[in-house]
């Protein structure tokens, strides 16, 4: 599957996961607006967005940066991971990442013709507001995108150790990817139901049961309570692919995650179960949502405090008790510089 899928890490969280999945033997380019954060990634890939230093949480001028460079980012792209498939990592609360990946997919669906996924990470409910905004605006568009095919969430909410999270997901989707090397006469999840799976758009999720632990209970509880955003209770769903170290009956799947369209199941050493085409996390960005709008208020009280002139009145009581000549009037820099001038 290595040779069927390549990656797309834009930003610093991007590039986070990006050099784990390149340790693991993956193809990754790394694009980043800032080339400090590019300076830390010993990676063999790597652009520098033109004209960027960064975005600073800022999403248009990332987009902006984006569509002025996209010729050369484009070129770096079949040059470095010209592959069937194209995962973008980036983090959906940031500013290159957020404002420059909904763009890149969009772009490289239209104008390249590629099949190309996001793998996103949605902030923790503690981090700044700032991130929440980008966040739920990124994934207005990503909702949007004409083609685009599975979306990944990964939520900071599900630990507090992000690296941990980064670290779980690498060994989950290297999981996935290596379902067809898995071999047994009871059945088995060949390359195509694969790449059918992570080109179904909507969420997409995957998770790991240990051998001795294998049925349908803890099966239902990995989907559960795991390191995406919680999957939505519509039942919306299009495929579930079971990878199982025992037998289990996936139909019994059917009561937790919806009537599937179809269902791809194999036998190996270990227990791997992905759900594809289930609906964006909803619930997960309303409550995004909800929490901008209730500080909205202290935001907007904020920033009129720091913009407000509030010290007006002129407590200088001595200048009418001094001796002294009459103080000059001074005008503004342009009568100090044409004073000058006449010197």
């Amino acid at each position: 599957m290595n040779s069927k899928i390549g990656f797309i890490a834009v930003g610093q969280a991007g590039g986070n996961i990006g050099s784990k999945l390149e340790g693991a033997g993956h193809d990754v380019l790394f694009l980043n607006t800032s080339g400090e954060d590019l300076s830390t990634l010993e990676t063999k890939f790597k652009y520098h967005i033109k004209g960027g230093e960064g975005c600073n949480k800022d999403r248009n001028k990332a987009k902006e940066l984006v569509i002025e460079d996209f010729e050369n980012i484009a070129r770096e792209i079949s040059d470095k991971v010209n592959k069937d498939f194209i995962y973008v990592i980036f983090s959906s609360g940031g500013g290159t990442g957020s404002g420059a990946s909904p763009m890149l997919i969009d772009l490289l669906i239209q104008h390249m013709e590629k099949a190309v996924g996001a793998i996103t990470i949605i902030p923790g409910e503690n981090e700044p507001l700032k991130t929440h905004i980008n966040a739920y605006e990124c994934f207005r568009e990503l909702e949007e995108i004409d083609g685009i095919a599975s979306t990944i969430v990964l939520d900071n909410n599900a630990c507090e150790n992000k690296l941990s999270i980064n670290k779980d997901f690498v060994e989950l989707i290297q999981g996935m990817l290596d379902m067809p090397n898995h071999k047994d006469v009871k059945g088995n999840i060949d390359k195509a139901e694969v790449m059918e799976m992570i080109s179904s758009r909507g969420m997409l999720t995957i998770t790991k049961v240990d051998k001795e632990q294998t049925n349908i209970a803890n099966i239902v509880s990995s989907i559960k309570s795991n390191i995406y955003a919680p999957i939505e209770s519509d039942q919306v769903i299009k495929y579930v692919g079971l990878l199982a170290a025992k037998c289990v009956d996936v139909s019994e799947l059917k009561k937790e995650v919806g009537n599937y369209i179809d269902a791809f199941q194999g036998y190996g050493e270990e227990t791997i179960c992905v759900l594809a085409g289930l609906s964006l996390p909803f619930t997960r960005l309303e409550q995004i949502k909800q929490r901008v709008i209730d500080n909205q208020e202290s935001i907007k009280r904020n920033l009129q405090a720091t913009s407000e002139t509030r010290l007006k009145s002129d407590i200088n009581f001595l200048d009418g008790f001094t001796p002294q000549a009459k103080k000059p009037k001074v005008g503004g820099a342009a009568d100090i510089f044409a004073k000058y001038k006449k010197k």
